[in-house]
Formats: C-alpha cells, sequence, structure tokens
C-alpha cells in the first residue's frame, strides 16, 4: 500500500497538470512583485528597494497576534487605489480590476460584493486607519508570507500597469537590422501596457545603431516599436530578468528581436554563436561536420586544415536556433574511424561557447549551463532551506563567469515548496549548484552526482546544511522522518520486513531499493514510500549513519507498525541510534485511528543546546505579553514538560490541536535551561502547519518550522 492513495493520487494528477502550465513570465503569465513589512519599521521594501511607508511615520504593527498597517502606500505600490468614506467609515481598495471594501469595527469585507471573513476588524488609532494585512489576499494572485522569526510581512502580487518597480540603470546598444526606421521605442512590465517614456533620442534607421541608457527591473518587459510614419508593432516578454551593467538588443524585424544581456542570451530568434572545439579524444581528428539532432542531415566540412591534433583547439561558426538549441556533430579519426556525438546542447551560453570531444562519444562543456527546460532529466527541487530561493542556477564549472552564463531554472519556490524543471545533463554526473537570494546574492552553494549520466528523474533538496540529492517527496503527504538522534544519518532505505535480513551493506540495499535521502542531526524530510505486511502497514527503516569507529556500513533497523487506518500521513522521531545494538529508538504517530486526527499537530521540540539541559517549557497567549515581560513568572504556570526534562541533544515529541496554544495558535513560548538561560520565541502560529511542528532550541535562540 502507497502512503498516498485516492487523494495522493489526485495530487499527482493535478501536478502533472500543473506541469503544463509554462513558467512564470510565459505569454499569458504576467510579472510578480514583493514589497516586505517589518513589524515596528517605518521603511518597507518594495521590490528590492527601501522606502517610507508614508511620510507620517506610519509603521506595522501586531494587534493581538495579527500584522495591521494603513495600507494606502502597498496598495499604490502595487498598483491599485485607497478610498475612504468618512460619512460611513468605509473603506475601499481597488486594484486589478478587483475592488474590497470594510467598515471600522467590522470583521466582515466584500471582495467584489462576496462577504469575506476577517480575524481583526479595522480600527484607528492617533488619527490613522489600521487595517489587517492578510485583507490583501482577497485581490486575486496576492499572497501574504509571514517570518515569525525576522517578524516581516512580505506581499507578493501580480505586476500591473502602476505598480512600483525596482529598476537600474542599463547601457543598451540596439541595432536595426530591419527594413524599417524607428522614432520611439518604448518599453512596458510584460501583460501591463504600462508604458514607459520613448527611449530614442533620435530616429533609429534601417541598418543603424543606437547606444542608450534605460532603467529595467529584473522582469520581462513587452516592446512597443513605432515607425516613421505611425506605425505600431509589439515584441512580447524580452526577459531582463538578469539584466546587469550592459545589454545589446538587434531589431531583425517589426516583431522579432534578440536579447542579450552582459554577454549572456537572454530572448531571442536565430542568429549564430561562435564555437570553440577541444579535442581530448587522444586521436587525430581529420574531419568534424554538424546538424540537426536526429535529423541526419550534415553540414560541410568545417575542419579547414583537415588536421585537428589530440589536445588541440579549432573554432567554428554555427547558425543558432534558440528554440532548437541541440546539435549532432561527427567526428573522423586519422584511421577513418568515425564517432557520432548526439544532443550537444549549445543554449547554454552566448557569443563564445567551447566544447570538449571526449573519447567513447561523450562531451564536456565550459561556461555552460543547464539552459532550456527541454532537457531528459526532470528535476524535483525542494526548497527546505528555511528561507525563500528565488533563484537555482547548475553549471559543470564551479566559477563566476560558469554561473553568471548559467540560467536561473526556477520560480520563486519559498521555504517547504517545491518546483520543477528539465536538465540535459550532456552526459555529465557531477554539476556545481547555487542558490540565490532576491537581491541575487549567493545563499547556497555545493555540487551533486548524479547516479547516472542521464537518469530520468532526480530530487535535490537544499537543506540549512547544503545540497542534497535524493528522492524524497514533493507532497506533504507520506512519512515525515526526523533526525533529533546522536547520529548523522546519510542513507535511508524502506524495505520489506520479511527481506531485511538478507542484505548486509549499502550496496546490496541500494541493488533492490531506492536510497531516499539524507538527514543531519535536527532535520526532518516528508518521503513517498511503500509500506509492507499482510496489512499494508509495517515497514523496516534502515538508516545508515557516520560512525567515526566503524566503516562506511554502519546502520540500525527497526521495524515500524502503523494504524491498519492510516492513508497519507505517518510521522517517526528518531531519538537515538544505539550503536551497539543496531538498533534506533523512535517515537511514532500517523492518520490512523490512533494518533493523528484533523486539526491535530505533532509537536516536538529539540534541544540542541550541546552542554544544557531543558528544564521547563511554558506558553502564553501571544497578544499577552511582549519583550519586555519575558520572565518566567509572565508565562502560564503549567510546565509543559511536566516534572520531566530534555537532556542536551535530545527531544521529546506530543500531540496537540492546532490552535491548543494561544489565542487560535499564536503563542509566545519560554525555553528554560538548568543554570538559569532563558530563551523566547515570540509570535508563532502553530495553525500554520497540517500536522507536524518542530522547534529547535539551543542557549543562543529558537526557531520553529513543520509541515
Amino acid at each position: 500500500m502507497k502512503f498516498i492513495k485516492r487523494l495522493g493520487a489526485l495530487f499527482v494528477a493535478l501536478c502533472l497538470m500543473a506541469t503544463m502550465v509554462p513558467a512564470a513570465f510565459a505569454a499569458d503569465a504576467k510579472a510578480t512583485g514583493a514589497i516586505t513589512l517589518t513589524i515596528g519599521s517605518p521603511t518597507m521594501s518594495v521590490n528590492g528597494t527601501s522606502t517610507t511607508i508614508d511620510a507620517e511615520g506610519s509603521r506595522a504593527t501586531l494587534y493581538k497576534g495579527y500584522t495591521m498597517l494603513p495600507l494606502r502606500s502597498v496598495v499604490e505600490n502595487m498598483g491599485g487605489t485607497v478610498s475612504w468614506n468618512a460619512a460611513n467609515q468605509q473603506i475601499t481598495m481597488k486594484y486589478n480590476g478587483s475592488t474590497v471594501s470594510m467598515t471600522l469595527g467590522s470583521k466582515t469585507a466584500y471582495a467584489n460584493g462576496v462577504a469575506k471573513s476577517m480575524s481583526v476588524a479595522p480600527f484607528t488609532d492617533n488619527g490613522r486607519t489600521y487595517v489587517w494585512l492578510r485583507s490583501l489576499e482577497f485581490f486575486p494572485g496576492v499572497t501574504v508570507d509571514w517570518r515569525a522569526d525576522t517578524r516581516q510581512a512580505t506581499v507578493v502580487y501580480p505586476m500591473v500597469a502602476g505598480s512600483t518597480l525596482a529598476t537600474q540603470p542599463v547601457q543598451l546598444k540596439i541595432t536595426n537590422t530591419s527594413t524599417v526606421a524607428y522614432k520611439e521605442i518604448r518599453f512596458a512590465p510584460a501583460g501591463t501596457e504600462d508604458w514607459g517614456n520613448n527611449i530614442l533620442t533620435t530616429q533609429l534607421y534601417a541598418n543603424s545603431i543606437a547606444n542608450v541608457t534605460a532603467n529595467f527591473a529584473k522582469v520581462k518587459y513587452d516592446m512597443q516599436l513605432t515607425g516613421v510614419y505611425g506605425y505600431k508593432s509589439y515584441i512580447r516578454n524580452l526577459d531582463f530578468s538578469n539584466a546587469g551593467t550592459y545589454g545589446s538588443l538587434t531589431i531583425t524585424s517589426a516583431d522579432a528581436a534578440t536579447l542579450v544581456l552582459d554577454g549572456v542570451l537572454a530572448s531571442g530568434t536565430d542568429s549564430s554563436v561562435l564555437l570553440t572545439v577541444r579535442n581530448n579524444t587522444g586521436n587525430v581528428i581529420t574531419s568534424i561536420v554538424y546538424g540537426s539532432a536526429a535529423t541526419g542531415a550534415w553540414s560541410d566540412e568545417q575542419l579547414a586544415t583537415r588536421y585537428l591534433a589530440a589536445g588541440g583547439y579549432t573554432t567554428m561558426t554555427l547558425p543558432y536556433a534558440s528554440a532548437k538549441p541541440y546539435y549532432d556533430f561527427r567526428i573522423t579519426y586519422q584511421s577513418g574511424w568515425q564517432v557520432t556525438y548526439t544532443n550537444v546542447n549549445l543554449a547554454s551560453a552566448w557569443g563564445t561557447q567551447m566544447v570538449t570531444f571526449n573519447a567513447n562519444g561523450q562531451v564536456s562543456y565550459a561556461n555552460s549551463s543547464t539552459s532550456t527546460n527541454s532537457g531528459s532529466t526532470e528535476i524535483t527541487f525542494k526548497n527546505s532551506y528555511g528561507k525563500t530561493v528565488y533563484e537555482l542556477r547548475m553549471a559543470l564549472s564551479n566559477t563566476d563567469s560558469a554561473f553568471r552564463n548559467a540560467k536561473n531554472l526556477i520560480d520563486t519556490t519559498k521555504n517547504g515548496d517545491t518546483d520543477k524543471f528539465s536538465i540535459d545533463l550532456t552526459g555529465m554526473r557531477k554539476w556545481y549548484i547555487r542558490a540565490y537570494d532576491k537581491d541575487g546574492d549567493v545563499i547556497e552553494s555545493g555540487s551533486i552526482t548524479f547516479s547516472s549520466t542521464s537518469p530520468k528523474t532526480a530530487t535535490i533538496t537544499l537543506k540549512k546544511s547544503g545540497f542534497a540529492l535524493g528522492s524524497s517527496s514533493s507532497a506533504d503527504t507520506g512519512l515525515l522522518i526526523s533526525n533529533t538522534s546522536n547520529k548523522d544519518i546519510y542513507a535511508i532505505f524502506a524495505v520489506d520486513p520479511d527481506d531485511v535480513d538478507d542484505y548486509d551493506d549499502y550496496d546490496e540495499f541500494e541493488d533492490d531499493y531506492d536510497d531516499l535521502g539524507s538527514l543531519d542531526i535536527g532535520e526532518y524530510d516528508v518521503f513517498d514510500l511503500d509500506l509492507y505486511g499482510s496489512k499494508d502497514n509495517e515497514v523496516a527503516l534502515v538508516l545508515f549513519y557516520d560512525d567515526p569507529d566503524d566503516d562506511d556500513d554502519a546502520f540500525a533497523v527497526e521495524t515500524i507498525k502503523f494504524d491498519t487506518d492510516i492513508s497519507d500521513i505517518g510521522v517517526v522521531c528518531v531519538t537515538n541510534i544505539n550503536t551497539s545494538s543496531d538498533r534506533f529508538s523512535y517515537d511514532k504517530y500517523d492518520d490512523g485511528a490512533k494518533d493523528l486526527d484533523d486539526g491535530e499537530l505533532v509537536f516536538e521540540i529539540y534541544n540542541s543546546d550541546k552542554n544544557r539541559k531543558l528544564t521547563g517549557v511554558y506558553v502564553r497567549d501571544a497578544a499577552d505579553g511582549d519583550k519586555s515581560d519575558d520572565r518566567e513568572k509572565d508565562f502560564d504556570s503549567k510546565n509543559l514538560l511536566g516534572s520531566s526534562s530534555i537532556s542536551a541533544g535530545a527531544s521529546d515529541s506530543w500531540i496537540i490541536d492546532d490552535d491548543e496554544y494561544g489565542d487560535d495558535g499564536y503563542a509566545d513560548f519560554l525555553f528554560v535551561f538548568d543554570q538559569g538561560d532563558n530563551i523566547v520565541l515570540d509570535d508563532v502560529d502553530t495553525t500554520d502547519y497540517s500536522y507536524f511542528v518542530q522547534i529547535n532550541v539551543d542557549r543562543k535562540g529558537a526557531d520553529m518550522d513543520g509541515k
């Protein structure tokens, strides 16, 4: 039996349908903006640019655990309007064709005439009207993300005419190779029709060049061309996402153009690529021809000298089709033996690209990336890093130039979310990978080695410890395994209990079962796996762990039985690995008859401090206190640990209702260590989670995450 039954199948079907939708900024999609507000701060970040909320010094504030602020500045930066009717005490917001209205003192709002419930009513304070921030989610396409650790709320919204953009100057060389002369060129964020100023200072004649400097945000743009006789034409979705200092725009016709940013192709149609070929075959090459992949049609001879020594280089210019970047190359050795290199991917670079022909029909690249989404390996990227990843890039060389040439592979992926993309591994197993924040800075880098040169699928998980390659589930259903034991787990196998004694080492397990992935101490992940037994409710978990006193094949095994009614969710908290008995201790929960009902959570506290014991955990309603009264006496008197304690490096877990602590789940927690050290975790909401919450605490601080 699979953990994912009917509901799981529906989820997979929906995911498959979702993959049929083009990536963000497709022809019918719109760019998104982001506004971030910090509790107590008079400034906010609008698409990466810091600005004051308003001239009066208004600040986002917490009221009864809810984020409240004057919304006018936020809505107007989104591209909307806010009006106030003093007679009936009514606020009206309009944005992107929708209208949301609300009245002071009322928890009911109206979105396009449909009643919506709010957790807190609008109110006035010192002449200012405060509105619940999440009321913005009543507008279609708008989401609000709350980070308790940074006390920040981020509003993500579709860009519309009037939306504020964070821009930067780009020196743009415009080459007009078309037959039309243009008097105006204007840009608008894709899909908005919000046309900016004319960037031309003089007419751009046919076969002429104009050098201009214009401000661009890192989004897609539509371009409006106005001919000298007033005729207008449009080129859509020019991608400025990787805009830097320089760019070149070649207009080839009234509806086609090629955009190159800092030497890298961003958008465009057919052109050419200067290709450097290196001979690493160990043989003399006397002929090189190429053709579009799988066509069998070969070009004229490219090796003019008819001689390329082993270790030597040559260059050639190929016609380049951005929509069909795959080529086959056929080389002939001096002996007359011919070798064909198939599906060589030239989409990764623009300008100069180098391909090395290796022995046995394999190629490697310099300054290459994964380029398009038409590759042969489907990758599921899972973000478990703790913060949003805005870009993910992969390259065969661990250099800054290689990653500048590499294309972003994902849409913005929040912590706990997943994204999918396809990649042509080009016959190479080892790839370098980097994740970027919203400012384009690297937040994590590393390398991964695939199981083969052409796997059909793979999962890359970004954790706080780095990138991991495994097969963890992309769904929120399955078996969640939490590792708060004394060992890092580098491999996990889910095995039929009847077969587990037949295997002695990692290689033998891997021959018949998938390695599900790894879990460092303090980490958790969700895995899609099979259950076994006569009632389809048990599995033998095999955990390979790092043990300096043992070889690489140290592992512990336990057979875990779940309730016979289990359907979608199971939780196993691994609390200790016994290296003497090769067993491990654990706590088990599932969504069968005994444990997790709807609205219930597994609540786990992990004491990651290396020296001190955790003697008390206290809670209070978030609205009942602030940082000025974070003493033990300021919290509820009940110690959640009772008379027990949690040793250094250990954990404890139990079942709670998702709103058990605090007002509707919004609570402060106080953690008391022996010898008097106290840590407070403020303003956390357990109702944000479906079935698992983990609080990781030491004497430096605490953070909460979950599923």
